[in-house]
């Protein structure tokens, strides 16, 4: 059986998850699976919607809002309801 492609929501998810914890980049391009120029894509569009935001500028740390916290909620508890 093949693999999954992720959806982008699936990755927003991810890039969410990573930062949980107050994360550099190099953290979430790891555990988001991800490469860096597609995780500056991803983590810019969702500063720009405010589910992230940078926590201090040396090093560059990427932490969750609590807009952010409630989205990731919201997404599981749909992708709960779906079967796999």
């Amino acid at each position: 059986m093949g693999r999954e492609r992720r959806t982008r929501m699936d990755v927003y998810a991810d890039v969410l998850e990573s930062v949980r914890d107050a994360s550099r980049k190099t953290h979430i391009v790891y555990e988001a699976n991800l490469n860096f120029k597609r995780c500056k894509k991803y983590l810019n569009k969702l500063k720009e919607n405010g589910l992230v935001e940078v926590q201090s500028q040396s090093p560059l740390a990427w932490v969750i809002t609590e807009k952010g916290k409630d989205f990731l909620e919201e997404y599981n508890k749909i992708r709960d309801m779906l079967p796999r």
